[in-house]
């Protein structure tokens, strides 16, 4: 997980390094407009630099296997009533990963902000199309069909709020957030279930997603973020002298 997210954030640097760039001819483009950060500093958009980090990001995904990320198995007991009597059941899913990361794009005005030798990156990324596929196994009545389930997601918003502090050269992560989840649809393949059975499954599965799946996922890039803010913070020079190897020569000039 650490050199996926190391990856990720890396890629968030280079947007970073070109924001301190713009912070730097600030002084000609923005202070006639006075925009400030909390009433100090500057502030500008950076969409066209975000544009330009994505292009790196979804390569980094591809590279270091963050796409597709793995899933847990998951076990839920529910009920069936075909007839007239309830039977008790349970729908185990397993061998479940995650495709669509690399389906990214800018979310909206992006923004930087600088004050007192810090620089403050706020990013929104939304990714589409994404899928949920697992294997299912059903018991109920002695029966036990097995097959495939695949969520697909429309659309979820990662958001990123990175400070950093050329003081004294360190990252902070001061919010990350996965927020505006769209619709999920639900198919079944393999084993046709039997009619009775395929609603209470469908319906279980979009629970454990609510419940379970969307936050593994939220929690599996949180924490890898600040794996990589750590590795990062204690190699921070390497990092800078990585940054300038795709040209970005003048990274902090203030």
């Amino acid at each position: 997980m650490n050199k996926k997210c190391t990856a990720i954030l890396l890629a968030l640097l280079v947007a970073a390094a070109e924001a301190s760039n713009v912070a730097n001819s600030v002084q000609t483009k923005l202070l006639k407009d006075e925009r400030t950060w909390d009433g100090l500093g500057l502030h500008a958009d950076v969409n066209d630099y975000v544009d330009k980090t994505i292009h790196m990001i979804v390569p980094f995904m591809r590279e270091h296997g963050f796409d597709p990320m793995s899933l847990p198995d998951v076990e839920e007991g529910f009920e069936v009533r075909p007839v007239l009597i309830t039977y008790s059941a349970w729908l185990r899913i397993h061998d479940g990963y995650m495709t669509g990361l690399v389906n990214v794009a800018r979310s909206g005005d992006q923004r930087v902000n600088y004050f007192a030798k810090m620089l403050r990156v706020r990013v929104q990324l939304q990714f589409r199309n994404l899928e949920f596929v697992y294997k299912y196994l059903v018991k109920v009545m002695r029966i036990g069909p097995t097959g495939g389930i695949i969520g697909s997601l429309n659309r979820f918003v990662v958001i990123f709020d990175l400070l950093i502090d050329f003081n004294n050269d360190e990252l902070h992560l001061q919010q990350f957030s996965l927020t505006d989840i769209g619709r999920l649809r639900v198919r079944l393949t393999g084993n046709i279930l039997t009619d009775w059975l395929v609603n209470p499954v469908i319906t279980v599965f979009t629970r454990i997603f609510d419940n379970i799946i969307i936050k593994v996922v939220e929690i599996n890039i949180r924490n890898g973020i600040h794996d990589a803010i750590r590795i990062i913070n204690s190699n921070i020079r390497n990092i800078m002298q990585y940054l300038e190897s795709f040209g970005y020569n003048e990274i902090i000039s203030f």
